[in-house]
């Protein structure tokens, strides 16, 4: 059964960070879809995020930047959480900044 009160305190937390570094939300939410695609495999995600930040689509130099960013807050985002309840607090994390940034 989920830690709802340690997902959604980490889910602050990660908002906090996605505002504070810009991040492009979009981004943040496809980087889940990645996540849950590869079954929760955060070295998957660390291998992806490095890959992108170093050589992103060439969508435009700005994704580069925010692709350092959530690599920077995966890298530094020390959690108990795992897989699913990983997932999720990392889900409601960016719907919260959403709402912050209002709604865009």
């Amino acid at each position: 059964m989920p830690d709802w009160d340690a997902i959604m305190s980490e889910a602050e937390r990660l908002a906090n960070w996605f505002l504070h570094r810009n991040v492009d939300l979009a981004e943040a939410q496809k980087l889940l879809e990645y996540f849950a695609r590869k079954d929760f495999d955060s070295d998957a995600v660390s291998k992806y995020l490095d890959a992108m930040s170093q050589n992103p689509p060439p969508r435009s130099k700005r994704s580069q930047k925010h692709f350092r960013n959530l690599k920077q807050i995966w890298d530094e985002w020390q959690t108990s959480l795992e897989g699913q309840d990983k997932a999720r607090a990392w889900g409601w994390g960016v719907r919260e900044a959403r709402v912050r940034r209002g709604g865009r």
